[in-house]
């Protein structure tokens, strides 16, 4: 059965508060995309490796996502982590969503040291 991106995005958000690298990578595509203003990402294992790169600045983070908006099989968020030596207050993602995965993601975020 195929979740909705709706399903994939729930799934996806309590693996990253979760601290879950492998939850949050099995929500991508194989073949996905991840792309941030420095570089892209490519397949699972670049995805690993941005992931783990992030939870790494912003370790045990509590997250806040006030903006979600679905059209479809697209997916944009606003949204903010602060953990105890550093934080993001203007992530923005989008997520686009097929076959039951995440295949393109975009990330703008600021990471901010603050202790």
């Amino acid at each position: 059965m195929t979740r909705t991106p709706q399903e994939i995005f729930a799934h996806h958000a309590s693996a990253l508060m979760a601290g879950d690298v492998d939850e949050l990578v099995a929500d991508y595509a194989e073949d996905a995309v991840l792309i941030t203003p420095a570089e892209v990402f490519r397949g699972r294992d670049g995805v690993r490796g941005w992931v783990k790169g992030m939870l790494a600045d912003l370790p045990d983070a509590s997250w806040d996502v006030p903006t979600q908006v679905f059209e479809g099989d697209v997916l944009f968020i606003e949204w903010s982590a602060v953990a105890t030596s550093s934080r993001v207050t203007d992530g923005v993602d989008t997520f686009v969503f097929a076959d039951d995965s995440i295949r393109v993601q975009t990330v703008r975020c600021t990471l901010e040291k603050t202790g």
